[in-house]
């Protein structure tokens, strides 16, 4: 009885020791885990706070999601969401090498390339690594997976963001330069209206001030030689217009992707209705569009965006407005339109030109010539509102010319500027107007070399992976 009783208390003392130890264990394991958690908390802080520096907020719209070793497929995949099973077997970097820093408009700026480091120790010399990051242009949220290391625990921290642009010195009409005699504008006299966004971005190269290669905004010292350079100076009007925005002596590139959609509509030449689709974007071809007296394309872009491919293949023109006619984007919900929602893509070439002639207008729309001129022949204002407009929205165009509006304007000379060399609107100064609101132009912001910057507005969610 006293071996069993003995025999006992050893027992219950190993059991008691086990039981000691087990608690140990688990308090060291629980220790390190918070530890990792708390690791990888503020590494998420770290790097958010690096994530909103000019140079790296470029990448908070390009995916990085390499391959997890220990699965052989993606951390994220393409719903943004680890472990769901949609994870594919290619890895997606683009992050690393991406740099617009030598383009003319981030140097313009002192942009530097990124130097988000994927891997860094906080202060206590605990590791962190970037395992990935997901961004869903649909939505315009970013996923970023951290991993945060202390001792032997690791921990997933996985933070959802909403990404916005700063709109800051939008390119509202931006003059593109694919040769040497691109990339210009010659106002002569005509506005471009737009506290915010009626900027201009145009090729140095190409206008009448080669040197220039900075940023002029309205009362600087150096605003003579810009106006100059755009045929916007004292000597190339009888009354000035006005140029509400910065100057920018940069070239831009846009390379928004052209590909005609929808039915084809052949030529627009008479009043006309189109409307929106509730299900997305409505698109259409049209050959060309050529109105006169007062008609009118109307587009009701009530229930959704509707996206115009202009296929201009002679030397007519692919949008010419006579008299009072009007293109104008709508709605009918008493909100206002959106300059996204009706996008006008003008995919022909050389003579595929946009021209406005007495008192017309386009009225709320994106207007997208990459490789063709708008045309201002006006003599007064067109658009409805009371501003001193014949075009209200966003032109990215091959060049911008206006005729003259006295007969002491210097000539231009570079192209087949017969009729833009004439006196047709004597005095006018009525052009271009830039709305505050230019936040449905934010997808194609990815399709130009202008430097944006972006900013996450938003955590929508930060969680723990496992």
């Amino acid at each position: 009885m006293a071996i069993a009783l003995g025999m006992v208390m050893v027992a219950l003392a190993t059991g008691s020791i086990l039981m000691a130890q087990g608690d140990r264990n688990s308090a060291v394991q629980r220790r390190e885990l918070g530890g990792s958690i708390l690791i990888g908390d503020g590494a998420v802080s770290r790097i958010l706070l690096r994530l909103s520096q000019g140079n790296n907020s470029i990448l908070l719209t390009r995916t990085y999601d390499p391959i997890n070793p220990k699965t052989g497929v993606n951390y994220l995949g393409a719903d943004s969401a680890p472990n769901s099973g949609d994870e594919g077997s290619v890895a997606i970097d683009q992050w690393t090498g991406f740099d617009l820093s030598n383009t003319p408009c981030y140097q313009q700026i002192g942009r530097a390339a990124p130097d988000l480091a994927l891997s860094g120790t906080l202060a206590n010399g605990e590791p962190y690594t970037i395992r990935a990051y997901r961004y869903d242009k649909q939505k315009q949220l970013g996923t970023l997976l951290v991993e945060g290391r202390y001792q032997n625990q690791l921990s997933l921290m996985a933070v959802t963001l909403s990404i916005e642009p700063v709109l800051e010195n939008f390119p509202g009409v931006t003059l593109i330069a694919y040769g040497p005699e691109s990339g210009k504008a010659v106002l002569r006299g005509r506005s471009i209206l737009g506290l915010n966004n009626g900027n201009v971005y145009y090729s140095p190269l190409s206008s009448d001030e080669s040197s220039l290669t900075g940023i002029s905004a309205p009362g600087d010292t150096n605003r003579p030689q810009y106006l100059k350079a755009l045929w916007a100076s004292p000597a190339d009007t009888i009354k000035p217009g006005k140029l509400e925005g910065k100057l920018f002596a940069c070239s831009l590139a846009p390379d928004i992707p052209l590909v005609p959609q929808g039915p084809d509509l052949v030529s627009i030449t008479t009043s006309k209705t189109l409307t929106g689709s509730p299900s997305g974007i409505q698109s259409y071809q049209i050959g060309r569009i050529e109105l006169s007296g007062s008609d009118t394309l109307t587009v009701d872009t009530t229930a959704g965006p509707v996206y115009l491919y202009i296929n201009a293949a002679s030397e007519s023109g692919a949008i010419v407005l006579r008299d009072s006619a009007k293109i104008r984007n709508i709605r009918t919900d008493k909100q206002t339109p959106r300059i996204g929602d009706l996008r006008l893509f003008v995919t022909g070439q050389d003579a595929a030109y946009t021209r406005l002639y007495n008192r017309s207008c386009i009225q709320n729309a994106f207007l997208y010539a990459p490789f063709d001129d708008l045309q201002l022949l006006t003599s007064g204002p067109g658009c409805p509102g009371g501003k001193d407009t014949n075009f209200e929205g966003v032109a990215w165009v091959e060049e911008l010319y206006s005729s003259k509006n006295d007969s002491s304007n210097r000539k231009v000379t570079t192209l087949d500027m017969s009729e833009m060399n004439k006196v047709i609107g004597p005095g006018a100064t009525s052009g271009v107007f830039v709305p505050e609101d230019v936040s449905s132009l934010n997808d194609v912001l990815e399709y130009t070399d202008w430097p944006v910057r972006y900013r996450y507005g938003s955590i929508k969610e930060w969680r723990r992976v496992n």
